[in-house]
């Protein structure tokens, strides 16, 4: 079970970085926790503020008989979170292509999914999850991201919110989809949970802060596609993107 094998840190770089160094010697859903990050990143290795108060946690997975393509995994703990902050602590939370969990329209938590390789060969997958609960936001975010505590008006148990979102990713997504006929259902249940659809007028920022406006044609594993105003279909896979009403 996710989590069986739990390390628990009081302060490390980046626990993703501790498993892709240690991966070889760690049973599959291994989990590494630390309470404090110091080089923690996110996608496009941005960076990713990981004080003390916070979840930090990243998760190791090399079965032998189940899929190993990162994408998945970063849905499975998407709908896992998501399926917390709905059930548990009633709150109305949404996930924002690719990878963020909002509410509010604010940002309370991330997941990164990345793969190591033997040869031409995955490995293994390590999921990373960074989730804002009991910490203080500094100003440059503070408009944009939220914590569980300013949410709920009060702490939250970290080791609790841990355990419970492993349960679910392990009982309700990981044991039910993660095989060859049924993970493509994951994916339709992820899609139900996005923020955007196909066939919404999206507006795209990218990362050089161009902004795109057209109809979402598809989205897909690691990209959109974006019919623009010139009649083209464009193809994204990064940006922040919103639905336009």
């Amino acid at each position: 079970m996710i989590g069986d094998n739990l390390i628990s840190l009081d302060k490390v770089t980046s626990t993703n970085k501790f498993l892709k160094e240690n991966w070889h010697k760690l049973p599959s859903e291994t989990v590494v926790w630390a309470l404090e990050q110091t080089e923690a990143y996110g996608r496009k290795k941005d960076k990713w503020y990981a004080p003390f108060g916070g979840l930090w946690f990243s998760v190791l997975f090399k079965p032998r008989k189940r899929p190993l393509i990162p994408f998945y995994y970063v849905r499975m703990y998407s709908l896992a979170v998501l399926d917390l902050l709905k059930k548990r602590y009633k709150l109305d939370a949404i996930i924002k292509w690719p990878n963020d969990i909002l509410v509010e329209e604010k940002k309370i938590c991330g997941i990164l999914g990345e793969s190591i390789y033997n040869g031409n060969n995955p490995a293994c997958v390590i999921v990373g999850v960074g989730m804002n609960v009991n910490n203080d936001l500094p100003e440059e975010i503070a408009s944009t991201s939220v914590s569980l505590k300013q949410l709920i008006g009060k702490e939250a148990p970290l080791n609790k919110i841990l355990s419970e979102i492993n349960h679910i990713a392990y009982h309700s997504y990981y044991l039910k989809y993660f095989k060859p006929k049924t993970i493509s259902n994951l994916t339709k249940i992820w899609l139900k949970n996005l923020n955007i659809k196909k066939g919404d007028k999206v507006k795209l920022k990218t990362l050089s802060g161009r902004i795109v406006i057209g109809e979402l044609v598809d989205i897909k594993s690691d990209c959109l596609e974006i019919l623009d105003a010139s009649g083209e279909i464009k193809v994204f896979n990064s940006g922040e993107i919103s639905v336009i009403i």
